[in-house]
């Protein structure tokens, strides 16, 4: 079982943590609470969270950077099933029917998260507005574990990139001058195993895309220079 170590206690204010939509409007008490006993780590000194089959004793709130939940194939190949942004709580399924962990999680290099162990969870449980809100959490992250399962089974790599993007632009992109920019916010590496593909794979078809013209890529973001080719690549399989 892996326990992540405590880096420091009262690392956010109530202020802060209301800023977060899931604890927006919240009663005070509850904000109190979590700043009370809540304790922060960070990606640079531990990298992983838990465990798949880890006990569900502690859950994890995202103030900065990402949390990845992935799966290990037998091979070793890990899969990236889902990503947790700042706002979201990891690991929520223990405050409504705690057993074991379904998947890994680990952190990103710049991620900082507070965690709160179940002897705290009371407050929380006690609290309706949070409980509905982490329940529906809970669906939207089923509905994409289910979405990625459909894509990894049915679509080909070109069609799964396809479809990655343009989820990604409706999510974060910005207009441009010669079409929808995304911000890069994660490697290829990473990007890979959230594809369920290779890291050379991944790199040639985006060199292909580019020289194509559906693409421009820079450093740190990705121009599409076709929207409308690139969601008719999404939908073939």
């Amino acid at each position: 079982m892996h326990t992540p170590p405590a880096v420091s206690r009262r690392s956010v204010t109530t202020l802060q943590l209301d800023s977060f939509p899931l604890l927006k409007s919240l009663p005070p008490e509850v904000l109190s609470h979590i700043e009370r006993h809540a304790t922060l780590i960070n990606g640079k000194q531990n990298r992983l969270l838990f465990l798949r089959g880890d006990p569900e004793n502690f859950i994890g709130l995202v103030l900065q950077g990402n949390a990845y939940h992935t799966l290990q194939e037998p091979d070793g190949h890990e899969v990236i099933i889902d990503n947790s942004g700042p706002g979201d709580i990891v690991g929520e399924s223990a405050l409504l029917h705690p057993g074991q962990r379904a998947n890994t999680v680990q952190l990103s290099r710049d991620c900082r998260l507070l965690l709160l162990h179940r002897q705290h969870f009371h407050a929380l449980q006690a609290a309706p507005l949070l409980m509905s809100r982490i329940q529906e959490q809970l669906c939207k992250r089923l509905q994409r574990v289910s979405n990625f399962v459909e894509t990894v089974c049915l679509y080909r790599l070109e069609a799964r990139l396809a479809r990655h993007l343009l989820m990604e632009i409706d999510q974060r992109g910005r207009a441009g001058p010669g079409g929808p920019i995304l911000p890069m916010t994660v490697n290829q590496t990473i990007l890979a195993a959230m594809l369920n593909a290779s890291r050379p794979r991944l790199n040639a078809q985006l060199k292909q895309w580019q020289r194509a013209g559906l693409i421009q890529l820079s450093r740190h973001a990705l121009q599409v220079c076709d929207p409308s080719r690139l969601r008719e690549i999404a939908r073939q399989n």
